[in-house]
């Protein structure tokens, strides 16, 4: 009975390393992974803008889930890819894609911000940290004053980051949505 309680105890703790776990499996954001070449994607994405040599976006008719962002961005550092940014659309998608974010990585950490109803400050920043990526959810006011009086709203940005190099071993489930 003891091991039973045990073990029921403890299964959130596995389920969740499991889902940080396919984090780092996936590396990345639906095709586009974390430390492949530009070059590999050539057809897919634009030419990057003079004011940003290091950033190419993504075209929309390669992204199956364009319909909910503005924008997905690769960043690269001598034509790998370091980050990937996703910009979403409106407040619909936000609550599909963090729908599906939480079905295939788990909760992340929450950070709060205690300056938060300021104008132009971000919300709230969630952290997904695996062994070699790392996720971050960025929830920004566009708060503004017009008049006396202030309007609210919210876009919300997500990064994925390589972090380090390490060998993650194991396979992604089957249908993984992300």
């Amino acid at each position: 009975m003891k091991k039973l309680l045990l073990f029921i105890l403890l299964l959130p703790f596995f389920t969740h390393a499991q889902a940080i776990k396919n984090l780092d499996l996936k590396n990345g954001f639906l095709q586009f992974h974390l430390g492949d070449s530009l070059s590999k994607y050539k057809g897919q994405i634009y030419v990057p803008l003079e004011k940003h040599p290091d950033e190419n976006e993504v075209m929309p008719k390669v992204n199956p889930l364009h319909k909910y962002f503005d924008r997905v961005v690769l960043v690269s550092d001598h034509g790998i890819i370091t980050e990937i940014h996703l910009y979403l659309r409106d407040e619909g998608s936000i609550q599909y894609i963090d729908g599906l974010i939480k079905q295939a990585y788990g909760w992340g950490e929450e950070i709060d911000n205690p300056d938060k109803n300021e104008a132009g400050t971000h919300l709230v920043c969630t952290v997904w940290a695996g062994q070699r990526v790392t996720m971050l959810m960025l929830q920004n006011n566009i708060n503004r004053i017009v008049g006396t009086t202030m309007t609210r709203g919210r876009i919300q940005s997500i990064m994925f980051k390589r972090t380090s190099n390490s060998r993650v071993d194991g396979a992604l489930p089957d249908g993984f949505a992300l």
